[in-house]
């Protein structure tokens, strides 16, 4: 495999330019720049480049004749300070939500001894053991957002009652992605009719 990464300064051109080529084939957008699994890509979270990323954003959306609803998805290994930036430029950028959260590079909450996810290499971690830490972020997020930013909320909704919990604390959709890996399909119906019977 061959893996090209755009150059850091190159970075805004290229959201740009794959933002004007989907205009009009979706339904929305989701910036995504908390992968960990790409090198820099988390870098640009930090204020200044993240404002000056996502102000370019959307003042190039909003000159559509049809502006797209455009969202931020964040990584769970953030700050509170860090959140606060992020929150103070989603509101500014009048961006449509955030989507907390993308995967942790954090292994504090593994059973497997260190010597085997060590072995297995740096990457995202996603699943049960991302549960609490998206949760906690997605709650912050809610409470300093003070209802002017929809959440979307995403790690570790491997259940119906995991699905619950989330929308309870405030998150006006779910997301569900390891869940489909470990219990099937089949978990999005479950999920459908656990909140179809709790109205």
């Amino acid at each position: 495999c061959l893996f090209i990464f755009t150059p850091m300064d190159l970075e805004v051109i290229d959201f740009v330019s794959c933002l004007r080529r989907l205009l009009g084939l979706v339904d929305y957008f989701v910036v995504n720049i908390s992968s960990p699994n790409t090198p820099g890509l988390r870098e640009l979270q930090d204020k200044d480049p993240l404002r000056r990323l996502m102000f370019t954003l959307q003042e190039d959306n909003q000159r559509q004749s049809t502006p797209s609803p455009m969202l931020l998805k964040i990584a769970p290994d953030l700050t509170e300070n860090q959140l606060d930036d992020i929150l103070e430029i989603a509101l500014q950028a009048q961006l449509a939500g955030l989507v907390a959260t993308n995967t942790t590079i954090e292994r504090a909450t593994l059973v497997s001894s260190p010597t085997v996810w060590q072995e297995i290499g740096a990457g995202g971690l996603s699943g049960a053991p991302l549960q609490e830490r998206s949760g906690n972020m997605m709650r912050y997020l809610l409470k300093n957002a003070k209802g002017n930013l929809p959440v979307i909320g995403v790690g570790g909704i491997d259940s119906p009652a995991a699905a619950s919990l989330r929308l309870e604390e405030g998150a006006s959709l779910i997301q569900v992605y390891s869940g489909l890996v470990f219990e099937g399909p089949d978990l999005v119906k479950c999920i459908k009719k656990h909140l179809q019977k709790a109205l």
